[in-house]
């Protein structure tokens, strides 16, 4: 089955039954009991006009979700705003990566002016403590259009009749073929909430880009005449699965596409759109891909990754699922032999990379480098028991500290698809030799990473940018708050991560309030903003303060005090990391103090 059980979901679970139950086969509220008022078609087609039918863009009403939905609600009946409210109950249900703190906040503010208050002892209001799964960037960025295919959702079944609704929420077909029958965009608010409405049959999956990944990887399980549907799909390679590891891949015995070994074969390093291409793909047809953006943004280990994933999915398909799942050991051995890795710098280039002349005793001599190296390692590979050979894959670690194109050399044009396996005479060669020839073979794939800040993307050479795809890493408000709350037991320890969670968030905003100033600088620019691991620093900074304290901050006030003052944490990140960065940015700039006290407001203000 497809429910997902190792953290309690139960309350979840009971609130899901209750909303299709009471609310969208009735009218009663999610929250209340004896409202029967609230989810009715008018107070539905009502928040339809507010919210739907009144999009607004950009910094309108204060630019965030929040401060938006308090606008477009702004005059609504107090029935509207608890349904509002309840809509964003059921939008937060799935979701961990938000704390309680954080979800409670945004139902409340919905609700100021009403004089209603969410009771406490309600199971849809406990429910916000459990969590399922992380839907992704995409859900917490676009919330807007998370939430609007949501009240979509609900007004066109509301129009149904009884029996219509019924029929449509009986069967997992017909309530998937509703959901798509939309015109708003449909991202991953869909795949979330045919999860809670029918957990045992669709995956606890957020993003439609994961499911066509994860049914591509595992294709090879899929029976002849299957559907081209990708949850039809997902259903019928789970069963496969349970057959292969009748034990599960997790703790409580059951399969999950999200734990080891079945993540590592089908996870892309990121990147996609909602239901666009992913890495993973990417560089399958392609055969190269550059992860560039400003330092701190993770790429060399989304590049890691990424080629891990090469190996894993490689030998799923070539190996087939038997002999997958009792070659564990071999695939983990391929991770290591089969990913080769350079540090690119200005002293690399041909004679490294390709061949140069070295001295031998009294003798220049034509040597080899290092992808030659590379395609005869990978010729050469021996797997266990007569296995297939895998694909190799050559990370090139900050592309731009040399000269690419003249390290390529003759690479250059073999890269191309259709020139791989195809040989090339190398110019030069010793007294009573032949040529050396040179192959690119079609198993080897290559992931560049940049730092624009060392050389923006556009000053590339055409050629050599056509032989690759390209994927940029920006700074990621999301990835900033995981990063944190995994350093948390580590760094910090003595405290709850909820307890400092609100301001969290608020720090969060600050660094993405800083790096939007930095993009509008007219001496800095976006190739100059700061990665979300810099910020991430400052789980390091708070863990002696808090161990020095013998009390843990009053109210969740670990960066800043009640009335706004920095706290030392916030202000260590800020002097010993930040701030030393954007000096040696704007060296030699005649605005550089100006521009440090401006940056430094915007990143140490609360508000």
């Amino acid at each position: 089955m497809a429910r997902f059980t190792e953290g309690d979901r139960s309350k979840i679970d009971r609130t899901t039954e209750r909303w299709e139950r009471a609310c969208l086969l009735g009218d009663e509220s999610l929250v209340f009991d004896g409202r029967h008022d609230v989810w009715t078609q008018k107070n539905v087609e009502d928040l339809y006009e507010r919210f739907n039918g009144n999009q607004l863009a950009g910094n309108t009403a204060g630019g965030r979700f929040v401060t938006k939905w308090e606008e477009q609600l702004s005059g609504a009946s107090d029935d509207v705003k608890l349904l509002g409210a309840e809509v964003l109950l059921v939008h937060f249900l799935f979701v961990d990566s938000v704390t309680r703190r954080g979800k409670f906040n945004v139902l409340t503010r919905s609700l100021e002016g009403t004089g209603i208050d969410l009771p406490t002892d309600a199971v849809a209001v406990q429910a916000m403590s459990q969590g399922i799964g992380h839907p992704g960037i995409g859900f917490n960025t676009r919330r807007d259009v998370q939430v609007a295919y949501l009240i979509d959702f609900v007004r066109r079944l509301k129009v149904l009749s009884d029996l219509e609704r019924r029929a449509v929420l009986a069967a997992e077909s017909a309530l998937r073929e509703f959901a798509d029958d939309t015109d708003w965009p449909i991202r991953e608010m869909r795949h979330v909430m045919l999860h809670l409405l029918r957990p045992e049959y669709y995956e606890r999956i957020s993003s439609g880009t994961h499911k066509r990944e994860i049914a591509h990887a595992f294709s090879g399980l899929l029976p002849e005449g299957i559907s081209d549907d990708v949850d039809e799909q997902l259903w019928a390679i789970r069963q496969e699965l349970e057959k292969y590891i009748p034990g599960g891949n997790t703790r409580r015995g059951t399969v999950d596409f999200y734990y080891e070994p079945l993540r590592g074969v089908w996870e892309s390093s990121g990147g996609a759109t909602a239901g666009g291409v992913g890495d993973l793909e990417a560089l399958e047809w392609k055969k190269q891909i550059v992860l560039y953006g400003p330092p701190g943004t993770s790429k060399t280990w989304q590049a890691e990754a990424l080629a891990k994933a090469v190996i894993r999915r490689a030998a799923l398909t070539q190996w087939g699922p038997q002999r997958y799942f009792s070659n564990a050991a071999a695939v983990e051995t391929a991770m290591d032999t089969n990913i080769f890795r350079l540090q690119l710098h200005p002293g690399f280039g041909y004679e490294q990379f390709i061949r140069g002349l070295r001295l031998e005793g009294d003798v220049t001599r034509y040597q080899t480098g290092f992808l030659p190296w590379v395609v005869d390692k990978l010729e050469h590979q021996q797997q266990p028991g007569g296995l297939d050979a895998l694909p190799g894959v050559l990370i090139l670690d900050e592309i731009n500290r040399t000269n690419l194109t003249e390290m390529l050399g003759e690479a250059f044009s073999l890269l191309e698809r259709d020139q791989r396996g195809k040989q090339r005479e190398l110019p030069g060669f010793d007294a009573g030799q032949e040529p050396d020839v040179l192959v690119i073979p079609e198993n080897l794939y290559v992931i560049g990473t940049m730092n624009e800040i060392d050389q923006s993307v556009e000053t590339l050479d055409f050629a050599l940018r056509r032989r690759f795809l390209w994927r940029e890493c920006p700074f990621e408000r999301e990835t900033l708050l995981s990063i944190v709350a995994d350093r948390w037991d580590r760094d910090v320890k003595r405290h709850s991560y909820d307890d400092a969670a609100e301001q969290l968030e608020q720090f969060a905003d600050r660094a993405q309030a800083l790096n939007r100033a930095i993009e509008e600088s007219d001496e800095l620019g976006r190739q100059y903003q700061v990665g979300h691991t810099y910020f991430a620093d400052i789980a390091f900074f708070l863990g002696p303060w808090v161990r020095a304290r013998k009390n843990k901050p009053s109210k969740g006030t670990y960066l800043w005090t009640s009335n706004g003052a920095v706290q030392p944490a916030l202000d260590d990140l800020w002097s010993r990391s930040l701030e030393p960065l954007l000096a040696q940015y704007l060296a030699g700039s005649d605005a550089q103090t100006e521009e440090l006290k401006a940056f430094k407001r915007t990143f140490l203000s609360r508000d």
